[in-house]
């Protein structure tokens, strides 16, 4: 099983709306307590975290300098993509993370390390 979060739950700040960053935060928290539940069960329960992925919305909304600013901050030096994601779930959801369950998993090209 895999839920979405988003770095506003890993890095509280960021400016995203208080109610966002608790809803997100606790989708963190609820892949802990579930993964912990079911484990016994062979259930692995993880969690996506992306930060600033460049989708058709941020493309079509989001001024170019605002892009390149975000961009500028993540080590990476560019925005996620949708498939960046994807592949982070198919990687998640197969049998290479089979020992791996109640961890969020930070999509942000190094943005978020803890």
């Amino acid at each position: 099983m895999l839920t979405m979060a988003s770095s506003a739950a890993r890095l509280p700040g960021l400016g995203a709306p208080a109610p966002y960053v608790a809803a997100k935060a606790g989708v963190v928290m609820l892949t802990r307590e579930v993964a912990g539940a079911v484990g016994r069960h062979g259930v692995r329960v993880n969690c996506l975290a992306p930060h600033t992925i460049l989708t058709e919305q941020i493309q079509q909304r989001a001024p170019e300098e605002w892009r390149q600013r975000m961009a500028a901050a993540v080590p990476l030096g560019r925005l996620g993509t949708p498939e960046d994601v994807a592949l982070a779930a198919v990687f998640l959801a197969s049998d290479s993370a089979s020992w791996i369950t109640g961890v969020t998993l930070d999509v942000a090209g190094g943005y978020v390390m803890t």
